[in-house]
């Protein structure tokens, strides 16, 4: 058995290999389409059980499996409502089932018309029913049921009758499932019931259960946001309720004197043990901010998160917040400084002569003392030394909101931001770097201010010190000894992590474009500029070198004297960072006689631009052979403008990637017999194929790689694709033996998918998509050779339109991606042992990608294997809208040693193969890999590896 078995399996390789030489392609791998259905549950056999069957250890498994298939189809839920009623009739179920059974009738029924008998139903069970859970159930499901749509006014009339009849009983369950029912019926027309349901639910804030207590003020709040104005005794209660014991009934409390001040904040409040009144919004910010010392954690987040969004608060309260005073035995107690000031400024001191000269003054009584004098004084203090992380971060989010709308506020709370950069948590001083972020344009540091912030460039985390030199970019430095230490930081940061060199070179930028005059000051203490001796020419290769040039280029923008002050090398210096770091350096006004002579002024290459579409566009009549010639000078002429004018390279990108699509296209059609590839010599044969393979890649990348166009700029590039599949089914049908199904249902897809688009922007179609649209919609059945004969002729007729003048060329966004790390001419070599991984350090930038899910890591080894990776999402990081940074380590393996070391190229791609249905790529005119669903980003930058072989024994 086994000779035959080892016969058979030998007779089946060698037949395989012979299919192989001879060359015909192996038949497409079968796939299997699984089809996801809906979770549903087999109702029939839930009626049957529950007609056959009264056992409560039957019934109540279908009924929670009855409860997750929810929600039920039209015929199903029919059925199933009325042998849910059948259960409502018997008397003798425990009443868990009951009460299961009334939940599940409230969260089916939607509609009025099904919601009549069960709520009558629903109400008998109420009037026969003795258990205390089925009677707040049907409270709750009476309300739901006389809310579908549309409501109806006598069913909640009914409800709300019910509920009242009920708010009598000890049952907690019960009064807070009335008081929730009231208080979601409540009418919004003042009259009877309405002042009837406010009574209760004031009457039920003072309940002796805490459960009751919170569902009266959780009611009073829903009624509220039905515009119903509270009367004034809602908000006395609710400041009473913030001394409860229980902290949800505090939490509830919370929001409805926040909704209260919010509802009136001009209504006067009397003050306790005084003649005089105060605005009841101010009233309100100063009982929330006396909760922020509350016993429990998520009250005083809670009390901390509210104080941000009030608004509309007076100037000295919110100065309260940060007024952290001493209170001793009621009293204010000074600190050690103000007194030593007072005793000094008196000139007195104790002798000790007279008995008690330093005894305390009197005492103050403690009901004398009003809580509105001392309910805000350093609430925000408080939540940011709170203990918990929680109550921390709420607190910085509410300063960052109370200061953006004072500016006053905003500089009388920077010392305390700036405190919170020693906080032992990372989150918390990040929290507190994006506030100062956030109301940069509200303050001024002091010197004392910016030391204390420079301290936390030496932080090891990343994310903290590039939101530092954000921060530091944006704000505004009050002397030039200030702007002196910040430079001299960031240096010492430079040094220190060489990794954030570009974002250094960011900050300095803005620094330098915000403090032009200090900078001016500062250039010959910089550069080493001295007034009478020639210094040595620093090195363009000195990082620190070029951040200080960074500075003073940007700073001389718009302050102009600072040009005269630089010599002749720092003006050839500035040349060499305008071509190597164009968005970094600034254009400068220098003068004939100091005008680098390599400087680029692009002043006409947006009508370059417009004039090389024109010429392309101009060419329809001309022959062939012209057209051709035309297509690859436009497109050189492109290439070279995208080089030039970095504002114009995307869009000078788009035409010129269009206009190669166009030359392809010219190509391919011009090959005489390209439709009968065989009759071909084997060149020709390889080149059309080869011309084909990289039409389509350019129309995917046109389709994926470039952004915020036009409609009708996408919809050319959409026409585009549509012709080079159409191109595509006719050259493998006429090609190739194989099945070209996946081929045409591929370019039906697009065409329909362009049609409706042509259709919901409503443009019109050209003269190829008309006959297109026209000839398939009398095709019967679209079978790939009916499909290919109607496009053949078209294609032939009707040429590849010219694309159209770009609406907004610098609006347009290309996908693009720039690695920093490692260096192409690195000559670091990465040694591991074979079958072992090796990181390698990765930095990059990536900007404009649609959808950062698709970004994957490209790893292309020696043996012209590939491999795409997955980069975690936490190391890629928003640097700006539009931009990310990747910082990641790449594991890099080999199986087996080379004599040498060899290069691994990484590389930075965007895997779409879910984005569009390619059945190319499983033809022979796509390759192997999927190489027609990737767009890559940037060139690979190679890589020395090295693997050792594993020595055997010690």
């Amino acid at each position: 058995m086994a000779a035959l078995l080892k016969k058979r399996a030998l007779a089946e390789y060698c037949q395989t290999q012979t299919l192989v030489e001879d060359g015909p392609k192996p038949a497409p791998t079968k796939r299997l389409h699984l089809v996801r259905r809906s979770k549903t549950v087999d109702h029939s056999e839930f009626i049957t059980s529950s007609l056959d069957t009264t056992d409560p250890q039957q019934l109540l498994p279908a009924l929670v499996s009855l409860h997750s298939s929810l929600p039920l189809a039209g015929d199903s839920q029919i059925e199933v409502v009325q042998e849910l009623m059948k259960l409502l009739l018997n008397d003798t179920l425990p009443p868990f089932i009951t009460t299961k059974v009334l939940a599940l009738l409230a969260n089916i029924i939607t509609s009025h018309a099904q919601a009549q008998p069960v709520f009558e139903e629903v109400m008998r069970v109420a009037q026969r029913t003795k258990s205390k859970k089925v009677l707040a159930q049907v409270i709750h499901s009476a309300c739901a049921l006389s809310q579908c749509i549309p409501p109806d006014p006598k069913l909640q009339d009914q409800v709300i009758q019910l509920a009242l009849s009920h708010i009598t009983t000890t049952k907690f369950i019960i009064l807070v499932r009335s008081l929730e029912a009231v208080g979601t019926l409540c009418p919004g027309e003042a009259g009877r019931v309405q002042s009837s349901i406010m009574n209760t639910l004031i009457e039920h804030t003072s309940h002796q259960d805490n459960r009751v207590r919170t569902a009266a003020f959780n009611a009073l709040m829903v009624v509220q946001e039905k515009g119903v104005k509270l009367p004034a005794e809602v908000y006395d209660s609710a400041c009473k309720a913030l001394g409860d014991d229980y902290q949800c009934v505090r939490a509830a409390a919370l929001f409805l004197i926040k909704v209260a001040a919010e509802s009136d904040p001009e209504r006067l409040v009397p003050i306790p043990d005084s003649d005089l009144h105060m605005r009841l919004v101010d009233h309100a910010f100063s009982q929330i901010c006396n909760v922020v010392n509350d016993i429990n954690v998520r009250v005083r987040t809670q009390a901390a998160s509210l104080l941000g969004s009030m608004s509309g608060i007076s100037e000295k309260f919110l100065q309260q917040t940060l007024d952290k005073k001493l209170m001793s035995n009621m009293r204010r107690k000074p600190s050690a400084h103000e007194r030593a000031l007072a005793m000094l400024s008196s000139g007195e001191w104790s002798s000790g002569k007279r008995w008690a000269d330093d005894a305390p003054k009197e005492h103050v009584e403690a009901d004398s003392v009003s809580i509105i004098n001392t309910g805000s004084c350093g609430a925000n203090v408080h939540g940011l030394e709170d203990e918990f992380l929680e109550v921390r971060n709420a607190a910085l989010d509410a300063i960052c909101s109370l200061a953006l709308n004072n500016a006053q506020f905003a500089n009388q709370s920077l010392d305390f931001l700036v405190d919170m950069f020693n906080d032992e948590i990372e989150e918390v001083r990040l929290k507190a770097i994006q506030v100062l972020q956030q109301i940069a344009g509200h303050i001024i540091l002091r010197a004392d201010q910016l030391e204390e912030i420079l301290h936390a460039l030496k932080d090891a985390s990343l994310d903290i010190r590039e939101s530092l030199h954000t921060f530091l970019g944006t704000t505004v430095l009050s002397t030039i000894s200030s702007v002196k230490i910040c430079v001299s930081s960031l240096l010492d940061n430079l040094r220190r992590y060489p990794q954030d060199r570009r974002s250094i070179h960011r900050c300095l930028r803005h620094v330098g474009q915000n403090h032009p005059i200090h900078v001016q000051a500062l250039v010959s203490q910089l550069l080493a500029v001295h007034p009478y001796f020639d210094g040595v020419e620093p090195s363009v290769q000195d990082g620190e070198y070029i951040c200080k040039l960074i500075l003073v280029l940007n700073a001389a923008v718009q302050c102009p004297t600072i040009l005269p002050l630089l010599e002749q090398h720092t003006i050839r210096h500035y040349a060499y960072l305008r071509d190597t770091m164009p968005q970094l350096v600034p254009v400068l006004k220098l003068g004939e006689d100091r005008q680098p002579s390599r400087e680029v002024v692009s002043t006409n290459t947006l009508r370059f631009l417009r004039e090389s579409m024109q010429r392309v566009s101009s060419v329809d009549q001309s022959s062939t052979k012209m057209r051709m010639t035309i297509y690859q000078t436009v497109h050189s002429d492109l290439v070279k403008l995208a080089d030039i004018d970095p504002a114009l390279s995307p869009a000078a990108h788009f035409a010129a990637l269009y206009t190669q699509c166009m030359l392809l296209f010219t190509k391919i059609l011009s090959t005489r017999n390209w439709l009968t590839p065989s009759s071909l010599s084997l060149q020709q044969s390889g080149a059309l194929k080869s011309n084909v393979d990289q039409l389509l890649k350019h129309t995917f990348r046109l389709r994926h790689a470039f952004t915020n166009l036009s409609p009708a700029e996408e919809a050319s590039i959409r026409n585009l694709r549509v012709r080079t599949l159409a191109l595509q089914l006719v050259y493998v049908v006429h090609g190739s033996t194989g099945s070209a199904l996946g081929l045409c249902d591929n370019f039906l897809e697009h065409t329909e998918a362009l049609h409706r688009y042509l259709t919901d922007e409503k443009l019109s179609a050209d003269s190829f998509l008309e006959a297109v649209f026209a000839e398939l919609s009398q095709l019967e059945e679209p079978r790939p050779g009916a499909v290919a004969r109607i496009l053949q002729p078209l294609l032939l007729t009707y040429p590849v339109p010219a694309l159209g003048p770009i609406t907004n060329p610098a609006q347009v966004h290309m996908c693009s991606a720039e690695i920093i790390e490692p260096q192409p001419d690195s000559e670091t070599i990465h040694k591991l042992s074979a079958g072992l991984v090796v990181g390698v350090h990765l930095d990059s930038e990536i900007s404009h990608i649609p959808d950062p899910s698709t970004l994957r890591i490209r790893v292309a080894y020696p043996d012209h294997s590939t491999h795409l990776i997955v980069p975690p999402r936490n190391h890629l990081r928003l640097v700006s809208p539009g931009t990310y940074r990747l910082l990641t380590t790449v594991l890099i393996s080999a199986q087996v040693s080379w004599s040498e070391a060899c290069h691994v190229g990484l590389s930075l791609v965007l895997d779409l193969s879910d984005q569009e249905v390619l059945a190319a790529r499983r033809h022979s005119v796509a390759k192997a890999d999927d190489s027609a669903t990737i767009i890559q980003l940037v060139k690979p930058v190679k890589v020395l590896v090295w693997p050792k072989s594993i020595r055997k024994g010690i």
